[in-house]
């Protein structure tokens, strides 16, 4: 089965459509469809990488993308897999296309094929445990009328856990004229100035609902100039282990709003830089919404290489979906980046990688938590070490180095991922540029120490 990577890339949820009282709007449903002369390019399957707990369905959407640039719902059209059917269970049936099924906790792959279009695939979660927060992310977004933005509903479990679950929530807007919100989780900037809050409600056993935090949008006239999101590459490692290349790719998005909806594709093997977007690399990842001033860990991985040593490359938004500006187009590309494939596997030993990171403000109890998940990637456990929170520091944390607050972890196996919630004492006046940083006592010996530091801008 061919994969196909979309020319023109969105982020698309699904949540049940259910009214709402109190002067809320619930999201509507818009379906629209490319012309009939549009071919059809890719298919993308979402929500992305979503948790969902035990006894509770979700819908999946496949999204048909067309080479004249527009999408159409065609859910209903493919055929629907799940690689784990004791775990979730998706429907191909008559009127019940994309409809996921929980059978029993644990991990899935979900996608679907039409033809020989090969959907993206998308990790899903079965959790048993209950939602104990529930957030909006991002928690504040500024947008020109007309403009979108694609908006996560971020989870905690009463597990430690965190999760996706923008495609199990209902999406609420209490302002339609300043913005609109579809179910997909799409935020649109309507022709009223102003601000409006955003609510997401989950669902929950037994007929009950939980209630998240709420985000704001805040929609400014058009001669108010807002800063650009600009996404790009810190870093590149790649690890080579029986013949599959995995890339940690380090980004950030140094701008002023949020980049949603963009892909990251890695190169094994050229002479010179990738080819302008938009363009395809011989693997490559999705990101649903990077925000302001956050950084974050991508794994790309890269089956079935041939022996040999090569010249690597990596670009970030390889579709041009996100508006960088001048400025932030020009430093979306990393390489060339040495890579050998041995073509015999062996032990890489730990490699402790930042992959969650969230702040908030909580001005009651006058401080900020952090919320960090740090997976071992490696194949070995990693024993002992230090996670660090650094407040505000003048320069992104070297270990060793002690950071204002840490946690300790005893234990820490191959492919597990440890759940912390690290609290700063102390509430910013003005915004803090804050890291984090695993193993900061540099007590683990890892084939990637490139991976343990992420960053988040908190803002009061």
């Amino acid at each position: 089965m061919e994969r196909f990577v979309p020319s023109a890339v969105t982020c698309v949820c699904l949540a049940a459509l259910m009214a709402c009282g109190g002067g809320w709007t619930t999201a509507d449903d818009d379906d629209t469809g490319p012309d009939f002369g549009a071919a059809l390019v890719g298919i993308g399957v979402s929500p992305i990488n979503p948790t969902v707990t035990l006894g509770e369905p979700i819908q999946f959407v496949a999204t048909g993308f067309y080479d004249d640039q527009t999408t159409r719902n065609i859910t209903d059209t493919v055929d629907w897999y799940s690689t784990e059917t004791s775990v979730i269970d998706v429907s191909s049936g008559l009127d019940s296309e994309g409809r996921g099924t929980t059978v029993g906790p644990g991990q899935s792959m979900v996608g679907c094929q039409m033809f020989d279009f090969g959907s993206n695939e998308v990790r899903v979660t079965v959790t048993e445990a209950a939602i104990t927060s529930l957030q909006v992310v991002p928690p504040a977004v500024q947008l020109h009328g007309g403009e979108t933005v694609q908006l996560e509903a971020a989870a905690e479990f009463s597990d430690g856990s965190h999760g996706n679950v923008t495609g199990s929530v209902r999406w609420i807007t209490s302002n339609p004229g300043v913005v609109t919100v579809d179910v997909n989780g799409v935020a649109t900037a309507g022709t009223s100035l102003g601000s409006a809050e955003v609510q997401v409600i989950y669902e929950t056993g037994g007929g009950g609902e939980y209630e998240g935090t709420p985000g704001q949008v805040e929609v400014l006239d058009g001669s108010v100039v807002i800063d650009e999101a600009d996404v790009r590459v810190l870093g590149v490692n790649a690890v080579e282990t029986g013949g599959t290349v995995t890339y940690t790719v380090e980004i950030k998005n140094s701008g002023g709003s949020p980049a949603s909806s963009f892909w990251i594709d890695a190169w094994l093997n050229r002479t010179a830089a990738p080819p302008p977007p938009p363009t395809s690399g011989d693997a490559y990842q999705f990101v649903s919404l990077l925000d302001s001033g956050e950084s974050a860990q991508i794994t790309i991985e890269m089956a079935d290489a041939s022996p040999g040593s090569f010249q690597s490359w990596v670009m970030v938004d390889s579709f041009n979906s996100v508006i960088e500006g001048s400025v932030g187009e020009n430093n979306n590309i990393w390489g060339p980046e040495p890579v050998t494939v041995s073509g015999s596997g062996g032990p890489i030993g730990p490699d402790l990688s930042i992959t969650y990171l969230q702040a908030f403000v909580q001005e009651s109890q006058e401080q900020v938590l952090y919320i960090v998940d740090v997976t071992n990637t490696g194949d070995q456990a990693a024993t002992g070490f230090t996670v660090s929170v650094y407040a505000d520091p003048a320069f992104p944390p070297v270990a060793p180095e002690q950071g204002d607050e840490s946690a300790y972890v005893d234990v820490l196996p191959a492919g597990e991922t440890a759940y912390l919630d690290v609290a700063v004492r102390a509430i910013p006046s003005g915004y803090w540029q804050s890291y984090v940083l695993a193993d900061s006592a540099a007590q683990i010996d890892e084939p990637n120490e490139d991976n343990n530091l992420s960053a988040f801008q908190v803002v009061p």
